[in-house]
C-alpha cells in the first residue's frame, strides 16, 4: 500500500465561524481520531488532499499526517474515514481521519472495478447492470488492495457474477456475503405496443340478458327526459262540410 504524506495544522478555535474562515482560505477543518489518540482538531490545505485522494486507491491509502503546533510536530499514521460535502455546491467541509495501528487488522471498503465488455451487451444488445460497487474486508494496513477486478468479457445475458467470484490475496478477508450479485447482463428492454381501450357501448345500446332487468337510466339522462317539453297531441282537424246542394226548383203545380 503506497503512503503519501500530508501537513496538518492544529486547529485551536473550533465553530462554524472558525470554520467558514479556513474554508476561505482553501483549507478545510478535519479531526483525527483512533484508539490511542484523544479526538484531535486539524485543519489541512483541500487542494493538497484532493490531489493525494484522486487516484485509485482514493480513500484507501495510507497519510503519514505531520500535525504541527507552533514549532512542534508528531506524525500519525491515518485513513481518511470520512469526508463531508456541501449538499449544494459538493464541495468538501469537513474530513475525518482515523489512526491505524500497522500491525492490526482494519475494517474498510474497496471498490470492485469491471474490466472487458461483455458479449451480451456487445453482440445481443444487453444492459450491463452494476448493483454492487464496494466490498468490505478486513487485513492489516499494509494489505489493503487498491481495487478488486473483475472480467465481464465472457457474460452473456441472464450471466452474473457475484462476491464469491472475487478472488482476494492473502491475509485479505471478504466481509461481504458471497452469494451478494455484483453484476449481471440483463436483457434489452422492449416497447410494448399499448392497446386501444375498447370503445364504450352505452348502456341503452347493450341487450339484455334473457329475464335479467332492464338496464337502469343514470339519474342524469332522467333530469334530461323531464327537461324535455312534453309534445302535444296535434289539434283533431275539423271536418270538412260537405256544401249544401241547392235543391231543384220543384215542378209547378197545375191548377
Amino acid at each position: 500500500m503506497e503512503k503519501v504524506e500530508l501537513e496538518a495544522k492544529l486547529r485551536k478555535k473550533v465553530g462554524t465561524a472558525s470554520s467558514r474562515c479556513l474554508r476561505r482560505q482553501g483549507r478545510v477543518p478535519a479531526v483525527v481520531y483512533g484508539r490511542d489518540i484523544k479526538p484531535t482538531n486539524v485543519e489541512v490545505d483541500l487542494k493538497k488532499f484532493i490531489m493525494i485522494t484522486s487516484g485509485e486507491a482514493g480513500y484507501n491509502i495510507i497519510i503519514d499526517l505531520k500535525i504541527s503546533e507552533d514549532s512542534k510536530s508528531k506524525k500519525e499514521q491515518v485513513l481518511t474515514q470520512d469526508v463531508q460535502r456541501d449538499p449544494l455546491t459538493g464541495q468538501v467541509i469537513h474530513i475525518d481521519f482515523h489512526k491505524i495501528i500497522m500491525t492490526e487488522e482494519i475494517k474498510t471498503k474497496v471498490p470492485v472495478e469491471l474490466r472487458g465488455e461483455s458479449i451480451g451487451v456487445k453482440e445481443d444488445e444487453g444492459i450491463l447492470i452494476h448493483s454492487l460497487r464496494e466490498i468490505e474486508i478486513k487485513c492489516l494496513p499494509a494489505e489493503i488492495p487498491e481495487k478488486f477486478e473483475l472480467d465481464v468479457s465472457e457474460l452473456k445475458i441472464g450471466d452474473t457474477l457475484h462476491v464469491s467470484d472475487i478472488k482476494a490475496g492473502k491475509g485479505i478477508e471478504i466481509l461481504t456475503p458471497g452469494t451478494e450479485m455484483v453484476v449481471n447482463i440483463a436483457p434489452p428492454t422492449k416497447e410494448e405496443e399499448i392497446a386501444p381501450p375498447p370503445e364504450l357501448v352505452p348502456a341503452a345500446e347493450v341487450p339484455a340478458e334473457k329475464g335479467a332487468p332492464p338496464p337502469e337510466v343514470p339519474p342524469e339522462e332522467k333530469a334530461k327526459e323531464k327537461a324535455k317539453p312534453e309534445a302535444k297531441a296535434p289539434a283533431p282537424k275539423e271536418e270538412a262540410k260537405a256544401p249544401a246542394k241547392e235543391g231543384k226548383p220543384g215542378k209547378e203545380e197545375k191548377k
